[in-house]
């Protein structure tokens, strides 16, 4: 569910978003037509629309993929789902799967940022170790890239 769904399920018109959470009004609509990413906003900014929308960061950002999905064969709930626990041992860093509506991503920080990576898959007991294992992969295959980005930029 993007940000206008969520403004429109709490009733609110930009304008009033746009005052309760100290958010630019112009900002506000640049984000919902898509003239901004909302996932380049700073983190002061989405935590003013979420608090203001009573939902969780990620359901802000999570939107933008909308290539992954639950699928409609998993064996598992959205909140089995959420809890597991996931680790990048390459470079020492946790992670979770995030839900929203029938979205499903792999959340993760690295070097102070926030990344959000589309995870498609059917979630069963059976297949979970392998299912961690992928998102670990995903999480090094990210961090693989922003550090080669870095060599890019200082070479």
């Amino acid at each position: 569910m993007g940000l206008r769904e969520l403004r429109k399920n709490r009733n609110l018109t930009q304008r009033e978003l746009a005052q309760m959470s100290g958010v630019n009004f112009r900002s506000l609509q640049d984000y919902e037509q898509g003239h901004k990413k909302l996932s380049s906003a700073s983190g002061d900014i989405l935590l003013r629309l979420s608090t203001v929308l009573g939902c969780a960061t990620e359901e802000l950002l999570l939107d933008a993929f909308e290539g992954a999905s639950i699928l409609p064969h998993n064996q598992m709930s959205i909140t089995q789902i959420q809890t597991q626990q996931l680790f990048c041992e390459k470079y020492k860093t946790s992670g979770r799967w995030v839900c929203s509506g029938s979205v499903v991503a792999t959340m993760f920080y690295y070097a102070g940022e926030q990344h959000i990576l589309p995870f498609r898959a059917i979630f069963d007991e059976k297949h979970l170790p392998w299912l961690k294992e992928a998102a670990a992969l995903q999480m090094e295959a990210k961090i693989d890239d922003i550090l080669f980005s870095q060599t890019e930029m200082e070479g």
